[in-house]
């Protein structure tokens, strides 16, 4: 019976998960941070001789979710306030459906999004069952918003079923979204000018008839946009309507940039404002390190588990140096060198898996959206498996330098 149920469980995850085709799937990275979670192959470098995983610290950004703001009603503001042409017509009607996924639901976890953190709990069970062996506890603190809440909700169940001795307990509160997301929207306020987010003159005369009154066709091709890209998160609540019809290759390709661009300035480790999220980080970092530190002392914790959001979790790639998501290039240069989709897309995590062997000596091994990481400015003893003590050791040193 269980056999079978893992059998329809990965059914449903594959119809859900993973997009029909190549093309869609090209066309879901032009989302940036709200594309999707790719699930891909797990590949692992073998431990040092002598070393079992024996803690897991992690922290996972919600799932697919519904748009937050009011994108969806500016956009159909715009819409019905202006004479359209047969194509803004059908758009409109588009619209109009997903705010009807929207309605008393903005912001809030869609099935995709559930199902994501159900078949990353799938995962780490299959990938590091030592760990979760026997009765042992599982600390788990999120955000205090409904989507990361259910989020952590799925994700726990889940790793219930694949290791029923695990005791969890669960926190949450205003203290605790201090320490896991820094002030994002204060920081946002300090960001340099960016451009005007394109509004292409093809696209607006695709959709509208003359004459056409939109005060900020920016603003609205921005909200488009994003409609667009949130889509995907909402497949199965939408059954599969697409908004990128609408628009052009060429519009895609200058859409998704600015949208890339916009991301990373506002939460990565950009050369324009990088230091101002980065920094903050060093408050996430030391609950890592203080909570891991207790976990090696005391024995008998499997996993601190965090559940919250991309300006969480991209500050601290940042913070931390890892090669790849925490890079630090220009505004300009995001979209080819450090692109959102890839990096801090929907459910995207951080697995710090520790090892250790019988003498105590502890190693790290640092996963970021399961993909094993390199560590700017430190040496591994091997592969992607660093000393906990140096990792520490490097990390303090930059939380110093706040």
């Amino acid at each position: 019976m269980n056999a079978l149920k893992d059998i329809v469980c990965v059914a449903f995850a594959v119809a859900v998960l993973w997009p029909s085709s190549a093309t869609d799937l090209g066309l879901e990275r032009t989302a940036s941070v709200f594309h999707s979670y790719e699930f891909e192959e797990m590949n692992d470098t073998p431990a040092p001789e002598g070393y079992a995983p024996f803690y897991i610290s992690h922290y996972g950004r919600h799932g697919s979710r519904r748009l937050t703001g009011t994108y969806v009603a500016d956009a159909i503001a715009v819409l019905e306030n202006n004479r359209l042409t047969p194509k803004g017509v059908e758009l409109l009607a588009a619209m109009r459906e997903i705010a009807k996924a929207h309605d008393g639901m903005i912001g809030e976890l869609s099935l995709r999004g559930a199902e994501e953190h159900r078949q990353l709990a799938r995962r780490m069970a299959w990938r590091f069952p030592e760990v979760f062996k026997g009765y042992r506890d599982v600390h788990c603190r999120s955000s205090v918003y409904p989507r990361v809440l259910v989020s952590m909700a799925n994700f726990t169940i889940t790793l219930k079923e694949f290791a029923p001795g695990l005791s969890f307990d669960f926190e949450t509160g205003e203290k605790v979204l201090r320490v896991l997301n820094p002030p994002y929207y204060e920081l946002k306020g300090r960001s340099p000018d960016l451009p005007d987010f394109p509004a292409p003159e093809s696209l607006m005369v695709r959709i509208f008839a003359e004459p056409v009154s939109v005060t900020r066709p920016d603003k609205f091709v921005h909200d488009l946009f994003i409609c667009a890209s949130d889509c995907q998160c909402l497949r199965e609540e939408l059954g599969g309507l697409d908004l990128y019809r609408f628009f052009s290759h060429e519009e895609i390709s200058r859409l998704s940039r600015a949208l890339e661009e916009e991301m990373y300035c506002d939460m990565a480790n950009s050369v324009e404002h990088g230091e101002a999220p980065v920094k903050v980080s060093a408050r996430l970092w030391d609950d890592i390190a203080t909570r891991a530190d207790e976990a090696i002392a005391k024995g008998g914790i499997a996993a601190d588990l965090r559940f919250g959001h991309d300006s969480g979790l991209w500050p601290l790639a940042g913070f931390m140096g890892l090669e790849g998501p925490g890079d630090r290039v220009p505004m300009a240069e995001a979209a080819e060198k450090c692109p959102g989709w890839k990096w801090m897309p929907m459910a995207s995590n951080l697995q710090m898996i520790f090892y250790r062997d019988k003498a105590g000596e502890v190693l790290v091994k640092i996963l970021y959206n399961e993909r094993e990481m390199s560590v700017k400015g430190l040496v591994p003893v091997t592969g992607p498996y660093y000393r906990w003590n140096e990792l520490k050791t490097l990390m303090k040193g930059k939380g110093n330098e706040k």
